[in-house]
Order: structure tokens, then sequence, then C-alpha cells
């Protein structure tokens, strides 16, 4: 990998400009060993699968209307060998993009006028750019996700298989051009290399989130304390009134047996009861309606919210039971005209997947998305400017980190895309997204 961006240029430069007839031969070593490849090509044709290498949880978007196929600038062949090796590929009317995004580390972007298609290399003069520059990665990333939401449902074989045969059947033949005396001029030879300009790319590494609040402060004010124990009833003086007769039963059984009555055992000086044993185990209920919220990271919650969360936190806050992940209690809040207003039909019962990014609410395809939790409360703050809406929820660790782009797989997988407007109440998209994150784990209905 390394050399491969050295061999460009790449090694101390954020841009590289790629010019020539083989362009291929430069891109697809470039892109073969990464994974989580997103691509957008408007014609796909005959051996593409050898040039773009695309793997199973990558995704293409291309126009494979009937237009597209009937004229022969898209092959349903090349299509269906991706479909069958597990790749994801949607169909965009008017799609004449050349685009390919590689989201690894360090991510970069491959956009120009190659089209892939065997019938380019060797021929045609070709001009592409290479870039590991954060924001150009993170707008293409933007328009990616624009032509991903206009594209329809992935494509399946049965939709490909019928298209085999309309391949080209409609196809203009182009009466081949009289030979001309006059001798064509001699191309002139394309420049493919510059020397290197030491420009490092920017630091990748996002700022701290202060969306996810630190754990706040042990509180002064302590639960009551729980009600004596059966098993050793607390002992009254009452020095004013005379012992029962019953209280000299252990003492004339002493006097029998010839043993002592044992003295009660004090507990250590500064030893507390375990607060964790006052707090019963929250429900976790498997989630039967679930929302999507995109959120902007940054800001401060108000004095009001922070005090709430302390008094839920004291609440719900459990270590779990029987080596079962802890429980805990997570605020998050989204303010209108963000891009995409938190809905306002939160509220408790209902499972929230919480998704964050840094452009005015759009999420990127690597953009962060948090496990599913459960709304305890959701209140809006009408007095706040702009008005923001408050959001509590009961949330439990979890080993598995997706990003949004392995959310949009997951969707895809069944058909279907994100929506940040309605709940997912349909048990096989509530399957396919509660899938990111297995080992998250809910109680038996």
């Amino acid at each position: 990998m390394d050399a491969e961006f050295a061999r460009l240029g790449l090694a101390e430069r954020s841009v590289r400009l790629l010019t020539g007839r083989d362009i291929w031969a430069s891109i697809t070593p470039l892109l073969s060993p990464r994974r989580n490849l997103v691509a957008a090509f408007g014609h796909v044709g005959p051996g593409a699968a050898a040039l773009l290498p695309l793997q199973p949880g990558d995704t293409l978007i291309t126009d494979a209307g009937l237009d597209s196929v009937l004229a022969g600038t898209t092959s349903p062949h090349a299509l269906l060998h991706w479909v069958k090796a597990g790749v994801a590929v949607h169909s965009l009317r008017g799609l004449n993009a050349k685009l390919v995004i590689a989201e690894d580390d360090p991510a970069f972007v491959v956009v120009g006028s190659a089209d892939v298609t065997a019938a380019g290399p060797r021929q045609l003069f070709e001009a592409v750019t290479v870039s590991t520059e954060k924001h150009t990665v993170e707008e293409a990333q933007e328009a990616w996700l624009e032509w991903a939401d206009l594209a329809g449902p992935s494509l399946t074989a049965g939709d490909l298989e019928p298209l085999l045969e309309q391949y080209g059947a409609g196809k203009l033949v182009t009466p081949a051009r009289p030979a001309t005396s006059t001798p064509r001029a001699t191309a002139r030879p394309v420049v493919t290399t510059r020397p290197a300009t030491p420009v490092r790319p920017a630091a990748a590494t996002p700022p701290p989130s202060p969306v996810r609040p630190a754990p706040p402060a042990p509180s002064p004010v302590r639960p009551a304390p729980p009600a004596p124990s059966p098993v050793r009833p607390a002992v009254t003086e009452t020095p004013d009134t005379p012992a029962e007769p019953e209280t000299t039963a252990p003492a004339e059984v002493a006097a029998t047996t010839g043993s002592e009555t044992p003295e009660p055992v004090a507990a250590p000086a500064g030893t507390e009861p375990a607060e964790e044993t006052d707090v019963p185990r929250p429900s976790w209920p498997r989630p039967a309606e679930l929302y999507l919220v995109s959120l902007v990271e940054g800001g401060e919650p108000s004095a009001e919210a922070e005090y709430r969360l302390e008094e839920l936190s004291r609440e719900y806050s459990h270590p779990g039971e029987n080596g079962e992940a802890p429980f805990r209690v997570e605020l998050f809040w989204a303010d209108d005209g963000q891009g995409q207003d938190p809905p306002r039909t939160l509220r408790g019962g209902v499972h929230v997947i919480r998704v964050y990014s840094q452009k005015q609410g759009r999420a990127l395809v690597g953009s962060r998305t948090e496990a599913p939790g459960l709304v305890l409360q959701a209140y809006t703050d009408e007095f706040a400017y702009p008005r923001r809406t408050y959001c509590y929820l009961l949330t439990r660790e979890t080993a598995a980190q997706p990003a949004f782009g392995d959310l949009r797989k997951g969707l895809a997988t069944i058909g279907e895309k994100p929506n940040f407007r309605n709940s997912f109440q349909v048990p096989r998209k509530i399957e396919a997204l509660l899938a990111l994150w297995p080992d998250l784990g809910f109680d038996p209905r």
C-alpha cells in the first residue's frame, strides 16, 4: 500500500493528477488491497471487474437503465458478476460520474474521466485525480450519499438476467470512415510524472466530541438506607423500660449450656453498603420502534438538562447481572436547523441510533454511529435559541463500532435505505440494523 502511494508521488503530497492512455494500470493496484470501497460510474463496460476490484460488502452506483443497456454503455454481464460476488449494485438514471472512494486508512478518492471498461485502456487519453486531502474526501462522500439516496434499491440477479439479451441490441452502427491520403500528425507524448511537492495531508483525527458528557460527579444526596435486615434485628435501647422476661432467655440458656451469648459483630469503620444493590436491574426490551437521528457535535447542555442526567443516572445505572454488560444513561441533544431536524415523536420506550457528523447534520459514510439506546425521557427546550431537543438514553457497552457506511450496507442487503424522518417498525428492517451490534443482547420477550 505504501509502495503504491510512493510510486504515485503521494507519500509527501495530498493530491496527484494522473494522465495517459493506461490510467487503470495505476488505479487498480492502488485499490486492490483496499476494503470498504464505494464507487459511482455511470457506464460499466465488459471486463470491468478486472479494473475495479470490488469485494463483498462494497457498493457501486451506476446507470443500469434499459436505455443504457440497449446502447451498450452499461454491461449487465459485469453487474451480474459483482452482484453474485456480494457487491451491492444500485441504479441511478442519468448518472455520468466516474468516482471511487477508499474508506480505509488513509482514505482517498479517485475521480476523473476514465470509465470502468476494458475498451478504454490504451485507446483513450484520460485524466484522473487521486487525493487523500480530508475535506476533498468528505465532499466526495457527501456527493456519493446524495446519489445513493436518489438511486433505487440494490439490484438482484433476477433484475439483471433479463437484460443480458438486451445488451447492445440498440447500439447504433457507425459506418467506417474512409481512408484519407493525408497522414495523421504524430500524437505528442503525455507527461505523467511531475516533481513531488512536500505537502502533507491534513490530520484526519476529529476533535473530541462534547456530545457525550463525562460521567456526572457523585451526588451528595444518597438514596435512602436499605431496610433493616430480618436476620439481625436492630437493638433499641430503652433504659427507662424494664426488660421483658423474654430477654433473659438467652442468658438462661447460656447458663445451662455453659456458653456465652456472642456479641454482635460491628462493621469495619468506613464500610458502607454497595449502592449498586439498591438499584434494581433496568428492563432492556428488544426494539419495536427504532429511529435514526443525525446529530452535529458541539455545544453544551443546559443546567436543567445536566440535573436530569444526574437524577436518571442514579435511578438506572447498573453494573449488570451474571457478567452481562453494565447499563448507563447518556444524554444527547439536537438543535433545529442542523439539516436533519430531530424527530418530534421521540418518547419513552422507543429506541434511537445516533449518527454523528460535522457537516450540517448530513451523515457521511465514515460518520460515527452509536449503538441503539432506549429512550427514558425526551423534551424540547422551547426557550433555547435555536430550539433544542434533549433526549436521555439507557445504553449498554458493546465492542462493535460500525460507521454509517456499514449501516447503509446492512439496510441495502434487504433493499432499504436510511430514513431520518420516520421510525423503523418492520421487524426485518430492525433486525438488519441490530445485526451491526451482535453482542448488545436484549431481554427475552
